[in-house]
């Protein structure tokens, strides 16, 4: 690891440029908050919402820019607000590994700059997007980034290997970086993260954030931002399949022929083995995505691939979950937190082809088999009657948007006016 080009990046985070004032404080009256997304599962663009909802209700003008898939386009036209949509060649690109690619990393940080010029918000929320980060820090737009404890420099899912999901873009990064005249980064490519606030969303029990660097970053906890109400409690007794089975085959029908209640089947980005607009067989009904906000209340339990949005709202909502993270070191690592706190079983196939970053076992076939993951759905708790998180507080509008806004003592940000 290159200790000084380190040492740069947190001096970077550090520094008081000319021009910054760290106590200046952005205030809503009709300032515009730019709510991009990383990814196109339901997990991104629920708390994108919420925290849109928060600046909405401080005064703000919330506008998506993300993907164009209808659980997307339905959540943003339910809240009424302006979006914008990747074009198809941005839409294809890999969010994992495609950015170690510099002409496709410059691309995208093009189309990012002209979407911060069209829209001219005084604010970004960004969920991961790493051209964004890049974008905002050339136009000189304070962000604020949604990161997960894996996201922040100098996490090691072995306690000493940087993930090469964050060494790969590094030179890319780095390339771009010189061309626009912004300081380069050190051989993590979350130190771009860094160079503004990032917004954990959950809570400092639920999640703690340890690391070599983290009492020089900008790190906030904002609570858990997709918590609904419980109606259904021990009632429940539908069961949701989300990036976790490709269709309802002779196999999994079998295994679930007499589950007591519905059998939803969310493929994730696209029909996985199954022709589009397949119909239900029986009580089982498949989609590319389905809306928890609608079915959540009825289920009793979540057999999900581990995405970090997804398990944080089952732990929120007391809904037992059997994870099936396939060999993806991210997704194994959310499903063992929720399974520490009692409410998950990890289940992996029992040869892995690892580690694999984007696709989940619907499309890797990384899984056990059907009977055997029935097996541990009968063995789950049960759901509650009430949030497991009850005790987590609920940030107030004026309070998430103060807290995504307001540069801390540590990280002024001074990198919005260095450029």
């Amino acid at each position: 690891m290159n200790d000084q080009r380190i040492k740069h990046d947190v001096a970077v985070q550090r520094d008081e440029a000319p021009g910054l004032d760290p106590a200046q404080h952005l205030t809503g009256s009709s300032k515009t908050v730019l709510l991009t997304s990383w990814g196109r599962g339901n997990g991104h663009i629920t708390r994108l919402i919420r925290i849109g909802e928060a600046f909405g209700n401080a005064g703000w003008k919330p506008y998506v820019y993300g993907y164009s898939n209808s659980l997307h386009m339905e959540h943003v036209q339910a809240a009424g607000w302006p979006s914008k949509t990747y074009p198809p060649w941005a839409e294809a690109v890999d969010p994992w590994l495609s950015w170690s690619d510099p002409d496709v990393l410059m691309r995208a940080v093009e189309l990012d700059r002209q979407t911060l010029r069209d829209v001219a918000p005084s604010m970004v929320i960004n969920d991961c997007r790493i051209p964004m980060v890049i974008a905002a820090l050339a136009e000189g737009i304070q962000f604020a980034t949604i990161c997960q404890d894996n996201q922040v420099p100098g996490y090691c899912y072995d306690g000493s290997t940087i993930p090469a999901t964050w060494t790969l873009p590094v030179d890319a990064i780095n390339k771009v970086l010189a061309l626009l005249e912004i300081d380069p980064i050190a051989d993590d490519a979350r130190w771009l993260f860094a160079r503004g606030t990032m917004a954990v969303p959950s809570t400092a029990e639920l999640e703690p954030i340890v690391g070599p660097y983290v009492e020089e970053l900008d790190i906030v906890h904002t609570g858990l931002l997709n918590k609904q109400a419980s109606t259904s409690g021990s009632r429940a007794a539908d069961l949701l399949f989300y990036r976790t089975a490709g269709s309802a085959d002779e196999e999994f029908l079998a295994a679930f022929a007499d589950w007591n209640g519905s059998i939803y089947i969310a493929t994730g980005e696209t029909m996985v083995g199954a022709a589009p607009g397949e119909p239900s067989r029986g009580r089982v009904q498949i989609g590319t995505l389905w809306d928890l906000d609608a079915i959540g209340p009825g289920l009793r339990a979540v057999v999900h691939h581990g995405g970090h949005g997804t398990t944080l709202r089952c732990i929120a909502e007391g809904i037992p979950a059997v994870v099936l993270p396939g060999p993806n070191p991210e997704r194994t690592a959310n499903g063992e937190r929720a399974e520490r706190l009692g409410r998950a079983i990890v289940m992996h196939a029992d040869v892995n082809t690892g580690p694999v970053w984007g696709p989940a076992v619907d499309v890797t076939g990384d899984r056990p088999a059907w009977s055997d993951v029935r097996a541990a759905l009968d063995h789950l708790p049960p759901r509650l009657h009430s949030p497991a998180s009850q005790d987590a507080a609920d940030q107030s509008s004026q309070q998430l948007v103060d807290l995504l806004t307001t540069p801390s003592s540590i990280n002024p940000h001074s990198t919005f006016a260095s450029i």
